[in-house]
């Protein structure tokens, strides 16, 4: 019997409430890992090691400016060029995706890997991938938009960040 395809990242979304200061994407089982160790202050002793995960594509994070704003995050392998024309920000990441599965959530928290739930995880397709993710100036009182391009690799891109990268959502320089 045949492998199973699963259909193609297009057009998911997940929302997030107050996330914090970051957004991560992962595998689940970069979470295993970190749940397995169970002393998460050696994991992350400082920001440093969590950029290096960054850098590593074992995870994806950007930071974001609203703290305790509602956030779509909108998912696709299909690149918009009108969001890209209408992005105020972005920021570019490479992720490392196994079981078919990426987790989403805030970044509040570097201490807490429970279970990702079912309303945060995409169906993604094993592989590398470099990920674009582009910030729409947010409209008032309305949910920040964050669209997601994945695009498969053949390698990780050589990310090299000094921190974690940020999308501030800054109005665009005409």
């Amino acid at each position: 019997m045949g492998k199973r395809v699963r259909p193609p990242l297009n057009d998911q979304v997940a929302e997030l409430r107050a996330p914090g200061l970051m957004l991560l994407l992962y595998s689940p089982a970069a979470a295993d890992a970190l749940r397995l160790k169970k002393n998460y202050a050696r994991c992350f002793p400082d920001g440093r090691a969590l950029v290096d995960k960054v850098n590593d594509g074992e995870f994806a994070a950007c930071g974001v400016r609203w703290a305790a704003a509602d956030y779509l995050l909108h998912f696709s392998a299909t690149l918009d060029h009108a969001v890209i024309a209408r992005a105020s920000d972005h920021v570019r990441l490479g992720l490392r995706v196994t079981s078919s599965t990426v987790c989403v959530r805030g970044g509040d928290d570097l201490f807490d890997w429970s279970e990702c739930p079912h309303d945060q995880r995409l169906r993604v397709a094993d592989g590398l991938y470099e990920v674009t993710a582009c910030m729409l100036q947010p409209a008032r009182d309305l949910a920040v938009r964050i669209y997601f391009h994945f695009a498969p690799v053949a390698a990780l891109p050589d990310l090299g960040y000094l921190e974690v990268p940020e999308l501030y959502g800054e109005a665009p320089v005409a």
